[in-house]
């Protein structure tokens, strides 16, 4: 971590005594990365007009090329990293996450013209979707570099990308060497390419990309740890595309006795506020199987702030639980009369007084471990305070407070587009002591399950700081942003909730409909409809602008297995 830091700031002072801003040299890296692509695009081309010819062998040697520069762009998202920044440079991490995607591998099979994910063409499939992406991320570098960067001095000298194809000839089977040749001219000395070194010689752009490649910190920006990798996958070692392994299927919590068996997956399986078809919710988990090959980096940011929040989830609803059973505890008070009754209800309310603390220290947690920025810790801060006042004052005076509370924490959860679910408490009819009883009995369980919960998170905690590290994820309401991944939100909506895609193209079970369910999908709080609406909107406007969206993982094209 020091060692980042002092890359860190080492940077700082480099750009600041040559003069060379941010966006200078983000513009600098987004120009030569947009002629790294024209560069192979010759390739790809060449690909297209022999198509009838070609072998899959043939699209995976391109595909194995253009990966050759996945580590120089993890690279310069290294150069750029600040501290100050919300938002990543698009036109980076778009690049980012499709080179270096989860599975290792850029072969994606294209939609067929019918709408279907078909094997008939198998060779065709693949090209186009290669021609698909390609296209749209040219598109994206192109947007910027012409709009950002209209009034930015490139240094030519490192944004052009040689061609070291002499001869011209354009088929697949040259592109390996070619491409290793770029890559070399950026990385190490390579003693061949001795005049291409002397011509970088004096490119500030150069020496400062020099350095972050020598950095370890780096590999932070590696999408398997921007997309909380090891943290949804449990630790476990899966080939992405071995589809009998089951890692591409829909996944739901192992239930027993009413309860999670691995506690983080009140984490990796919370529920979102959308309903399936088959009325059960989408969840973290739903929306972690769609980010694994999106290669747009605004819903990236929505997913990161959504995983965040869905860290703080359990002990919020632990929280709520505890204000709710202290609620039912005053009500059912007022209703009795028998003295021994009261005296046994005293001890139960000196009992919950007692866990309040404990609920205060899992709140704390959060705040100790570096997860959050300011705005949410100061919102923790808040809730801990109110507990204290619940605690060591007189709680038959204060359901105002209780009445806050909920209200507040209802609303975390609605902007965060969570489900705010907490029947344990609410569900049972209180009539009797017995029933206070068992009540306090089972959420004094479920606390002590959320301490575990703390602990087996803490072993992930590197993991979700290093996200952190990457930008400033500041805000305390996520939806907004978090919504642009549900976008168009029926056939979203219907994607998420497949049980495997795959299904369609490889036939491994009934393939699934691909009718318009849009009727059949239910909101949880209506309420924030028109906020949805709004937001949809703005996203689709944004798009629109661009030209050329990105397509859409599930929606226009799947991993070719």
């Amino acid at each position: 971590m020091a060692v980042c830091k002092i890359f860190y700031i080492f940077v700082l002072w480099f750009n600041f005594s040559t003069a060379l801003e941010y966006r200078e040299l983000n513009c600098n890296f987004s120009k030569y990365i947009l002629n790294y692509f024209k560069h192979n695009e010759k390739y790809l081309l060449k690909l297209e007009e022999e198509k009838t010819n070609i072998l899959i062998s043939d699209l995976q040697i391109y595909g194995r090329a253009i990966q050759s520069h996945g580590e120089i762009v993890i690279a310069m998202l290294e150069a750029l990293r600040s501290e100050d920044r919300v938002n990543y440079t698009s036109s980076l991490m778009n690049v980012n996450l499709y080179l270096n995607n989860v599975s290792g591998s850029v072969e994606m099979n294209f939609k067929s013209k019918n709408g279907k994910f078909d094997d008939s063409n198998r060779i065709l499939n693949l090209l186009e979707g290669f021609l698909m992406i390609h296209k749209a991320i040219v598109k994206r570098l192109e947007y910027f570099v012409y709009n950002t960067c209209s009034d930015v001095s490139f240094e030519e000298v490192f944004t052009n990308c040689p061609d070291f194809n002499k001869e011209k000839d354009y088929r697949i089977k040259f592109l390996p060497d070619i491409v290793e040749k770029l890559k070399n001219r950026l990385s190490i000395n390579d003693l061949q390419l001795k005049d291409e070194r002397l011509k970088l010689k004096h490119s500030e752009v150069f020496r400062i990309l020099q350095l972050a490649m020598k950095n370890d910190c780096r590999w932070d920006f590696h999408p398997k740890k921007l997309l909380y990798y090891d943290l949804m996958m449990g630790q476990q070692k899966f080939d992405e595309r071995n589809l009998m392994s089951g890692v591409q299927y829909r996944k739901l919590p192992e239930v027993k006795d009413c309860r999670a068996v691995n506690v983080l997956d009140h984490l990796k399986y919370a529920p979102l506020k959308y309903k399936c078809p088959d009325d059960s919710y989408v969840t973290l988990f739903d929306v972690f199987r769609y980010m694994k090959y999106n290669f747009d980096s605004n819903q990236l940011q929505g997913y990161q702030q959504l995983v965040l929040a869905s860290t703080i989830r359990p002990i919020l609803l632990v929280f709520r639980m505890y204000i709710s059973f202290l609620k039912r505890i005053n009500d059912f008070c007022k209703s009795v009369s028998h003295n021994y009754i009261k005296n046994k209800m005293n001890e139960i309310r000196n009992k919950m007084a007692e866990i309040g603390p404990i609920i205060i220290n899992q709140i704390k947690y959060f705040k100790d471990t570096n997860l959050l920025q300011p705005q949410p810790i100061i919102y923790l801060d808040k809730l801990c305070n109110y507990i204290r006042t619940i605690c060591y004052g007189d709680i038959s005076n204060i359901n105002h407070l209780l009445n806050y509370i909920m209200l507040s924490t209802k609303c975390f959860f609605r902007n965060n587009i969570l489900n705010a679910y907490d029947g344990l408490i609410r569900e049972y009819e209180i009539t009797n002591y017995n029933t206070i009883v068992q009540l306090y009995n089972e959420f004094s369980q479920l606390v002590d399950v959320m301490s575990t919960y703390i602990i087996e998170l803490d072993k992930y905690k590197e993991s979700l700081i290093a996200v952190n590290k990457t930008r400033n994820i500041h805000s305390l309401y996520f939806g907004r942003v978090s919504n642009a991944i549900f976008n168009p939100k029926s056939a979203m909506i219907n994607r998420l909730c497949s049980q495997n895609i795959y299904t369609e193209i490889y036939n491994m079970e009934n393939a699934e409909s691909n009718d318009d369910v849009e009727n059949n999908i239910n909101m949880v709080n209506h309420d924030n409809d028109n906020d949805e609406k709004q937001t949809d909107n703005q996203n689709i406007d944004e798009t629109s602008k661009l030209k050329t969206p990105l397509p859409k993982y599930m929606i226009d094209y799947i991993l070719f297995i």
